[in-house]
């Protein structure tokens, strides 16, 4: 692992920063996909505001804000993933495990012998022995059949593991006929031709055992070259940790998925780790040697696997407790320590709104993905689809061109050609338009798979959760009031998982399901039992449960929009369908004659706590200094900058450590903190803002040094001259 990968392949660790040679990873830069000229005038990018989609309150308004950078680097953000045991999963060890025989002891394989005596006797060892032996010969097939039909499963596995132990690598052995069964002759013998039947009878009594009944196991010489290829790992499916840098996912498990001959939907994980980070999650796939899987994974630059197991059961989305943060806050003012720290003790106190993030609403302001998810919910599937390939300026510069054309000449077929690769969801709607035709928007939209199209209606249930959560602390604040839901005690952690899954992980889904499925919807009885279920999940609280001060804040859940949901039966139930109304919606109707758009609801916690928040101070000299090592650096001893005294450091960088539940925002986490807009054009501001500041206050600095040179050089010239003029009164006297 630690090796480079092949030619051209550098480990994108995070050192120190050198312009001639940067051994980071680059900037992203827009690829001339499509076939369209390069635009060399870059647009002006409009990306969503917080404010946009709901984000608007804090659980601490008066705590004090402060200026921090986020995301300067990849490496100031890393996620490592909590498992569903809760322990925090870290590569760190990159053996591959080989295939080993479990050695049996002489007495045992004697043992063994005695007890199989009456099959295999010393005369069939010895004609193993002998096959074991003999030159391998092409032109045959070197083999030996015992009978073993008086063998049960266990004894046959013990000739199995002799045979291993005795002869490794020289001899293969396997049981033939357990999936042998004839066809019932007899029954169609006794319409046909009774007499036929009864021979056939006969011949099994005269071998006493019926054909489908005989088991052999034949042994056998491999070929030259080939070795055994059964699977004798532990358990079928193979578990992983991959660590990516500024990596999709999806992506990972896609180009894997390719190199091992898999479908996507075949390489499994519990959840979507940050892209513009460093993340550590476990993968697994069923039936693939961990020799395999590393070599797959060496195709894909800033990727690293290891801590190789096995398991019985595959992983599924929501098998996780959450995950841990390392994060790094650039460009922190020195002088504000102490009202950083009053923030940081108000977080880890009142903890913070649950909202959902930027991420979930797409990168572009002027065409939101909750606007595409409110066309499906109301059929308007024409301009769903003019959404989805509408120009924007947040694009990639290949695609541009491409959506203006089709815009213009609605060309669906020529549009598609001109995007290469099967990831795009606009190149899935494009073939999709060229194959059903321009106007036959419902069928285009099936060729995107549907964990990708419900994107689009989950971040329009996102946007009415943040609304409401945003209206419910700005007019009731921090207390309980009657009404609010909360989990039935004892389903709450079923229930707390279930929610998570259905409602987050969905969006992460990446199991393709089939885009031709039968429309389905529920009726009678059976639908009635699903919802009055579902909804018994959670109960109101009343005024003497909020009394007896069992409940906090943190226990309170806020629905996503639903047909089958409870919403509160307080002042805030009222607001889901007003704001449903306002684009013409209402619960009702989010039961969609489609199923595929359909939108049951969930459940979600309003405030997240972050007792475990744990923080510290870093002095740094240079922008590009490495403040946080990763799983990978750690592994390989790759050290970090050095850290500088106070006196001589140039920045201060705030780290953070915390742990959030599955499903949880860390950007939402730190806008408490920060009291600041976490989108990427602000962050982007606030980091030229600050280095502007600094560069100001360095030329501040040199001009007063060059002040001070210059005073100094004249006084010097002022008493060599003075020195002058009294060497020369004394010469004169």
């Amino acid at each position: 692992m630690g090796k480079d990968r092949g030619r051209g392949r550098r480990n994108h660790h995070s050192g120190p920063y050198n312009k001639s040679n940067w051994r980071g990873q680059k900037k992203d830069r827009p690829q001339n996909n499509g076939g369209g000229q390069r635009n060399s005038a870059p647009q002006q990018k409009s990306t969503l505001l917080e404010t946009q989609v709901g984000i608007t309150e804090f659980t601490n308004p008066e705590a004090p804000g402060f200026t921090g950078i986020l995301k300067s680097r990849f490496s100031d953000f890393h996620v490592n993933e909590i498992d569903s045991n809760g322990k925090v999963l870290e590569l760190n060890d990159l053996s591959v495990p080989k295939v080993a025989i479990v050695a049996v002891t002489e007495n045992e394989l004697d043992n063994w012998r005695k007890e199989l005596e009456s099959v295999i006797g010393p005369e069939v060892w010895q004609d193993i022995a002998n096959l074991a032996m003999a030159k391998n010969d092409p032109a045959i097939e070197q083999k030996l059949e015992i009978d073993v039909t008086t063998l049960d499963k266990e004894q046959r596995t013990q000739v199995h593991q002799m045979i291993k132990q005795l002869y490794k690598g020289k001899l293969l052995s396997t049981t033939i006929g357990q999936q042998q069964a004839k066809p019932k002759v007899q029954e169609v013998a006794s319409l046909e031709n009774k007499d036929a039947a009864e021979d056939e009878t006969t011949t099994q009594e005269d071998s006493q055992v019926p054909a489908e009944e005989k088991k052999t196991i034949k042994v056998f010489k491999p070929k030259p070259g080939r070795g055994d290829k059964r699977w004798s790992f532990p358990a079928d499916y193979v578990t992983f940790l991959v660590h990516k840098t500024n990596l999709v996912t999806s992506d990972v498990a896609s180009t894997l998925a390719a190199r091992l001959n898999l479908r996507p939907s075949q390489v499994n994980y519990s959840g979507i780790k940050d892209k513009r980070a460093k993340t550590t999650q476990k993968f697994s796939v069923k039936r693939r040697t961990p020799e395999s899987i590393l070599v797959a994974a060496r195709s894909q630059r800033n990727v690293n696997i290891g801590n190789f197991g096995f398991e019985s059961n595959t992983l599924k989305l929501g098998d996780l407790q959450g995950n841990r943060f390392r994060i790094a806050l650039r460009h922190i003012a020195k002088e504000k320590r102490e009202e950083i720290e009053q923030a940081l003790q108000s977080l880890k106190e009142r903890g913070f709104i649950n909202y959902y993030g930027l991420q979930r609403f797409g990168n572009s302001a002027s065409v939101p993905t909750y606007e595409v998810g409110v066309a499906l919910l109301k059929n308007d599937y024409k301009l769903a689809c003019e959404l989805i390939l509408k120009p924007r300026d947040s694009d990639v510069e290949f695609l541009r061109p491409i959506r203006e054309e089709w815009w213009k000449n609605r060309d669906s077929a020529a549009a598609a050609a001109q995007i290469y690769g099967e990831k795009f969801i606009e190149k899935k709607l494009l073939d999709g338009l060229a194959r059903f035709g321009e106007s036959d928007y419902s069928s285009a939209l099936r060729q995107i798979p549907r964990n990708m199209l419900m994107l689009y209606p989950h971040a329009y249930q996102s946007l009415i959760f943040n609304r409401i959560a945003s209206r419910r602390i700005k007019e009731f604040g921090l207390k309980l009031i009657p009404g609010d839901l909360v989990y039935v005690e004892q389903e709450q952690p079923e229930a707390v998982k279930e929610q998570t899954q259905q409602c987050e992980a969905l969006e992460e889904q990446k199991e393709e399901e089939p885009n031709d499925e039968p429309l389905e919807i529920a009726e009678g009885d059976e639908a009635i039992e699903e919802e009055s279920v579902f909804k018994r999940k959670v109960r109101p609280l009343t005024a003497e449960d909020i009394a007896s001060g069992k409940y906090k804040l943190s226990d309170v859940v806020l629905p996503l929009p639903g047909h089958d949901i409870t919403y509160p039966s307080n002042e805030c139930g009222a607001w889901y369908e007003e704001m449903l109304a306002e684009v013409g919606l209402s619960s009702d109707q989010l039961k969609h004659k489609e199923k595929t758009y359909a939108l049951a609801g969930a459940y979600r916690k309003m405030i997240i706590s972050s007792s475990d928040l744990k923080w510290s101070f870093r002095m740094y000299n240079s922008p590009e200094d490495t403040l946080i090592a990763s799983d990978w650096e750690l592994l390989k001893n790759i050290p970090v900058a050095p850290e500088p005294a106070e006196a001589e450091a140039n920045y201060m960088a705030l780290l953070l450590e915390f742990s959030l539940p599955t499903a949880a925002y860390a950007t939402m986490f730190l806008r408490e903190l920060l009291k600041q807009d976490t989108s990427s054009a602000s962050q982007t501001q606030l980091e030229k803002q600050a280095m502007a500041k600094e560069d100001n206050e360095k030329k501040a600095v040199s001009q007063e040094e060059q002040m001070e040179v210059v005073k100094e050089a004249a006084d010097e010239e002022g008493q060599e001259t003075e020195q002058a003029e009294t060497q020369g009164a004394e010469e004169a006297v």
